[in-house]
């Protein structure tokens, strides 16, 4: 179809309406089995997942899998029909008694308000009485009215053969959609591949999403329409309610449907002379119908399949008028299809009069043989100007987002089906199966509604999860450097497109495949594409050999892979999933986390209770069936007890925590990348952290300049052109500039436009300065044009470049102090002129400069003879001899205002913090002192002297390590383990990767920092700032706690609700709960008031105490011991007042003063849980809205469940008066009196302990 929609428009369009004239004809050829195909189509789509599953486990048999899924759902089919017809049968019978025998008994009357009016009363009056007195001969006429209906019924019934026959023909053809589905969609593919051209996928796509979307929609719109239905045929009285919402949600699958049921149950209440109950429920009935049918549904569509409002809306009603009930899929579907073909159209005809030459050549392209000169031509692109907006976004239109196939997140709908494969949901229908059995459908009733709530609570938990994690990965979005309408710009690398001009340089994470045009010293890691170990040297000339294999295509660059040493420009020749790595995207696809150590923890803890539940439940069960209590009802309350005593929700919980703990941590700057990774934060002792950007601004000024024997002052701040170079007024003159300031732009591969800096901070700052001395860099390059380069490495602490000049090959360098004086022989006087170097007085110089906390920076220059150069770094070092020394550069990145008080925060908390960095040692301790780091200063080249026992000996008083490289940091990192710490290391650049990964937490700079870094780290940055790494810290141990909190109160809870069941029978009491109060518990200690802890503030202490270590388990012999504590308290006061009742009242009243009591417990004992060692009554006490909330909303509903009657008859519970609920309130405040006592005598035995 691309070819056809790049023509004129009626070209463009006749074969799509020959098309659709097709797909109309063999319509209505088909019409006699379209429904019956179309509904087999349906019911195989949404049960297909099932269906590969049963096949997996069958050894892929295709026949038998079939023949089974065809086979359950005939038998779901039948039982669902059979379940419906006798319900059915028996409301109609009764509404049928009930009727006749409203026209027997009871006269009509006009209602009140009607019959008191003065006008319509008189009018209407009449007719009522003439009704009245006609009365016998309307039963009849009603009667037979109803008898005419049964026949009709009847012979609807006749129909039945008809309607099996077709029944049969869709289960034939489910049978067959299951074992050849694959076969024929795969051959359709095929025979419309030719017309549909490349975006066949874009339709494809379209229409399963839609369809996705319609049953989304209608189921979701059917249960909403059931669930309110229920509602209002409850309040009004009707009999049936449950049961009359189901087939009113079975109705409701299509628009309006559900108006059959609403009719008859207002015509029932009408003729009863209920006029008011079935007034507000034709009322009721209207307004949910229409809103749910022409505005929810149509919105949930269009929101779930991305369609447009009106689309769905002509969709489903066409849809039902040309085609019936399989319209609402067909409609929608069909025309959201069309919708994608003609914006395609559209985008072709809008970008025709400006589109580019045809970019992108066929996918088998050998790109590597072809020179750059021919590549760039084949993509119709400009390698100094780039393409153009105009043209980027065509392309982008054409060949789609630069992504690669990811597996995509789970729809909502999704994630609320998966709740109910939860064992305690499993365990909660049984429970409602069995209450039907022994024929208490009201508490049947109840526990569908438990577990509806259950499923909500866990959907949202998760679904907040979920939102939570796909923002951060949306966070860590990649970025790349793009030269566009002739400018460079960073870039959203998923914007990138065939023929886009990519700037790389090292520490890069390569966004898309591309040839490379220009190569210094370029290397890339490949390994994840091709398995090589060793970076893989790059080179610009075309390779002869067109099937070379990947790993040897040396002028390419493959999506995914880093640039590991040099720079590079390379054009694009393929994006997302046409490029080398799209091919392996299905290994891509991210994989589930492992369980962090809390959840393995918890998990343990769990099934160990969960074991002691399931005794004490035996134990129970075993004592109601000797008590002769029936079967059905003894297995009903021990499944109760089940739900109510297994704490089979505490991981998932601690996983909800974690995600929205890292959603709040990203708001603060700290991107984490694992889950595990929130926990290990709580016990780091020991930040080793980076100097410049991290404890610093990074915007480097440079403030003092040595050159040619004169020392100069140079004014302004940061990154703006303001100020100027002028010499001591201790200084004779000033010299010519141009020596000085020529290497700073030559020898630098970073952009300053205004004062934003593209590329390196110091690198910025030195262009800052050359621009106050008027240097401008695009004139010295077409001057001076660069023709090698030996990139900047931690290593050997310096950069050249090397550039073709008339009298030869002109070489400028920049690094680090001692390294170039090393390099050096000769330096520039007064007056320009070379001669020798003084060692000494340059070193001195350099100290002095670094002693007032001056980042120092030495420029050197050098010639060579015209002629060929080395291609290898090493032999280009080797050319850099005899350089002349030119500068001393000072440079000033002064301390965050809030680094020191960060710093001050960790040493409070028991977290050491060590800075580790390349400048030299006197710079590195003025900046520790004013930071108020403590500790020795150790240098680099004293480091590589120690070692690894003296060093893990020695480093705990080591506060600075200066002059370091990328290695040692992991030589630090090792010792600071071999020496029991939990290590957090920072680092931005390519070499610090072994380091982050060898940390426990390594932290990577999200503004600074090289992709290479980033993936390798655990946390990012997003600020570059110490102060966030110190909050992430924080948050962390926030994050535990609070998890603490959640915990300590479930499981006290489960312990108090076993030993009480436990112990009531042992006593020779009954049990002191009902089922239904248990599932009651349940709720609340899953629900709001344990949701709400979660969210509680940080506490003001958290950073007050050393680290908890590491291993240490979150049940304590201590904790575990007050866990018991407050169970057993629940327990002696519940059953003390369950005894009490007993004694003085019926069981009744017991059994609801028992359950009061302990619900109160759980009140009070959600204020213990908040704090673990002070007091509940501290300052925060009132700060968590949402618990007060969720307190609020428990004792108000407990006060309906003890007052209502309605909610009496479903909790089996009896009011009870004031003097019960001051005996509960006192019994159940017990455990936070006790609790406070507790916590009070062990801080003075602690204070006593400390004097």
């Amino acid at each position: 179809m691309d070819r056809f929609l790049a023509k004129a428009p009626l070209q463009a369009f006749m074969p799509l309406l020959l098309l659709i004239g097709l797909i109309l004809l063999a319509a209505w050829v088909l019409s006699g089995f379209f429904t019956s195909i179309i509904w087999a189509v349906i019911i195989a789509y949404i049960t297909w997942p099932l269906y590969r599953r049963l096949r997996q486990r069958l050894n892929d048999n295709a026949d038998l899998s079939a023949g089974l899924m065809t086979a359950a759902i005939t038998g779901l089919i039948a039982l669902i029909i059979f379940w419906l017809v006798a319900m059915l049968h028996n409301e109609v019978t009764m509404a049928y008694q009930s009727l006749a025998a409203n026209f027997s008994q009871q006269p009509y009357q006009l209602p009140p308000a009607i019959r008191h009016n003065p006008w319509l009363g008189d009018y209407l009056q009449p007719w009522m009485d003439r009704l009245n007195r006609d009365r016998s001969g309307t039963v009849v006429q009603v009667l037979n009215a109803a008898r005419q209906g049964l026949g009709q019924l009847a012979q609807w019934l006749g129909g039945v053969g008809e309607s099996l026959l077709n029944l049969g023909l869709v289960l034939v053809t489910v049978f067959f959609c299951f074992r050849d589905g694959n076969t024929v969609l795969q051959q359709v593919r095929l025979g419309l591949k030719g017309f549909l051209g490349a975006s066949q996928a874009l339709y494809w796509q379209t229409a399963g999403d839609t369809t996705r979307a319609v049953v989304y929609g209608l189921v979701l719109a059917a249960l909403g329409q059931g669930l309110t239905a229920g509602i209002g045929y409850a309040v009004a009285g009707v009999e049936a309610p449950v049961l009359l919402g189901v087939v009113t949600a079975i109705l409701a699958m299509v628009p309006m449907g559900a108006m059959l049921v609403w009719g008859a149950i207002d015509l029932s209440l009408f003729l009863s002379d209920q006029w008011l109950a079935g007034l507000g429920l034709l009322l009721w009935g209207t307004l949910v119908v229409s809103t749910i049918d022409n505005v929810i549904r149509p919105l949930v569509i269009s929101g779930a399949g991305k369609v447009p409002f009106l689309v769905v809306m002509f969709g489903v009603f066409g849809g039902l008028s040309s085609f019936g009930l399989v319209g609402l899929f067909l409609g929608p579907v069909v025309l959201s299809v069309l919708l994608a073909v003609w914006q395609a159209w559209l985008a072709t005809q809008t970008d025709t009069a400006t589109a580019p030459p045809e970019a992108n050549e066929p996918p088998n392209t050998a790109w590597h043989h072809l020179s750059a000169e021919a590549v760039l031509k084949a993509q119709a692109t400009d390698a100094l100007t780039g393409l153009s907006t105009p043209q980027a976004e065509q392309r982008r239109h054409q060949h789609g987002a630069n992504q690669l196939a990811a597996k995509p997140p789970r729809p909502a709908w999704r994630l609320l089906l998966a709740q109910f494969k939860s064992i305690l949901i499993l365990v909660l229908i049984t429970a409602a199966v069995l209450a039907a059995l022994i024929g208490d459908l009201m508490d049947g009733a109840v526990i569908m509604g438990v577990v509806m709530i259950n499923a909500l609570l866990g959907f949202y938990q998760e679904f907040q999860a979920e939102q939570a994690l796909a923002a951060l990965k949306k966070m860590l979005t990649l970025h790349a450097t793009v030269r566009r309408d002739g400018n460079v710009a960073e870039l959203p690398a998923e914007q990138l497109v065939p023929g886009d001009i990519v700037l790389l340089e090292a520490g890069n994470k390569i966004p898309a495949d591309g040839r490379i045009l220009l190569a210094y010293s370029l290397e890339a890691d490949e390994s994840s594409l091709t398995g090589e170990s060793l970076p893989a040297a790059k080179q610009t000339q075309a390779l002869s050999d067109a099937a070379a294999p990947l790993a040897e295509r040396s002028t390419m660059l493959y999506m995914n892979n880093t640039i590991t040493r040099g720079r590079a420009e390379m054009v694009v020749t393929a994006t997302g999933m046409a490029t080398e790595i799209g091919q392996l995207a299905e290994l891509l696809t991210r994989t589930d986390e492992a369980e962090t150590p809390l959840q393995r923890q918890l998990g343990s803890v769990g099934k160990r209770l969960a074991l002691l539940a399931l005794a004490v439940v035996a134990i129970v069960f075993a004592a109601a069936l000797w008590r002769g209590e029936p079967l059905a009802e003894a297995a009903f309350t021990a499944i109760a007890l089940a739900v109510a005593a297994i704490p089979e929700g505490l991981p998932a919980v601690v996983t909800v925590t974690l995600a929205l703990g890292m959603h709040r941590m990203a708001q603060q700057h700290a991107i984490v990348k694992r889950l595990a990774a929130v926990e290990t934060l709580g016990c780091t002792t020991v930040i080793c952290t980076d100097k410049t950007g991290t404890l610093t601004v990074n915007q480097l000024t440079a403030r003092a300049v040595y050159y040619r024997g004169q020392s100069y002052q140079v004014s302004g701040e940061g990154y703006q052109a303001a100020g100027a170079i002028v010499p001591d007024t201790a200084s004779p003159g000033t010299a010519d500039l141009n020596d000085l300031l020529l290497p700073l732009v030559l020898c630098n591969d970073s952009d300053w436009h205004g004062a934003e800096v593209i590329g390196d901070p110091l690198e910025g700052a030195l262009l800052v300065l050359a621009a106050k001395g008027g240097m401008n860099k695009q004139q010295a390059l077409a001057q001076l044009p660069r023709i090698a380069e030996i990139p900047f490495d931690a290593e050997h602490k310096f950069m050249a470049t090397f550039h073709r000049s008339a009298d030869g090959i002109r070489v400028f360098v920049k690094g680090a102090p001692e390294v170039l004086l090393a390099r050096c022989t000769f330096v520039q006087n007064a007056q320009g002129e070379s001669v020798a170097l003084p060692h000494e007085a340059l070193l001195a110089h350099n100290a002095a400069l670094a002693s007032t906390g001056l980042r120092v920076l030495a420029v050197a220059v050098g010639q060579l003879p015209d002629g060929p150069l080395p291609d290898t770094i090493p032999a280009l070092a080797d050319l850099l001899q005899a350089l002349t020394f030119t500068a001393l550069i000072g440079l000033i990145d002064p301390p965050r205002p809030e680094a020191r008080q960060a710093i001050a925060l960790c040493q409070q908390a028991g977290i050491a913090v060590k800075m580790i960095t390349g400048d030299q040692v006197l710079t590195a301790s003025v900046i520790a002192q004013e930071l108020g780091l403590p500790g020795t200063v150790l240098e680099g080249t004293q480091l590589a002297a120690l070692s690894a026992e003296a060093l893990a000996a020695a480093i705990d008083g080591i506060g600075v390590f200066a002059r370091t490289t990328p290695a040692q940091k992991v030589q630090i990192v090792n010792a600071l383990k071999k020496a029991g710490h939990i290590v957090a290391m920072t680092g931005d650049g390519v070499n610090d990767a072994p380091a982050l990964k060898s940390a426990d937490i390594g932290i990577a700079m999200g503004v600074s920092g090289t992709h290479v870094a980033q993936e390798a780290a655990t946390m990012i940055l997003t600020d570059d700032n110490f102060a966030s790494i110190v909050n992430a810290v924080k948050e962390g141990r926030g994050i535990y706690d609070n998890m603490v909190k959640f915990i300590r109160f479930q499981l006290s809870t489960n312990i108090g609700a076993i030993l009480t069941v436990l112990s009531a029978p042992l006593l020779g009491m009954p049990l002191p709960f009902t089922a239904v109060q248990l599932l009651w518990i349940n709720i609340i200690m899953d629900g709001p008031p344990a949701m709400s802890l979660g969210v509680d503030p940080l506490s003001a202490h958290s950073m007050e105490h050393p680290p908890r270590a590491s291993a240490a388990p979150i049940l304590s012999w201590p904790r575990l011991g007050n866990l018991l504590c407050y169970g057993l308290t629940m327990a002696i006061g519940t059953l003390g007042i369950l005894y009490y009742g007993l004694q003085t009242g019926t069981a009744a009243h017991a059994t609801t003063l028992a359950f009061h009591t302990f619900v109160l417990f759980q009140v009070f004992n959600v204020f213990n849980a908040r704090t673990e060692h002070g007091t509940a009554f501290n300052r925060h006490f009132f700060a968590n809205r949402w618990f007060w909330l969720a307190i609020s909303t428990v004792l108000a509903l407990q006060i309906l469940i003890i007052h209502w009657p309605p909610a009496q008859m479903v909790f089996h519970t009896t009011a009870l008066t004031g003097g019960d609920w001051l005996l509960a309130t006192g019994i159940a405040g017990a455990v936070l009196v006790l609790e406070e006592l507790r916590k009070g005598l062990c801080g003075r035995m602690i204070k006593i302990a400390g004097n």
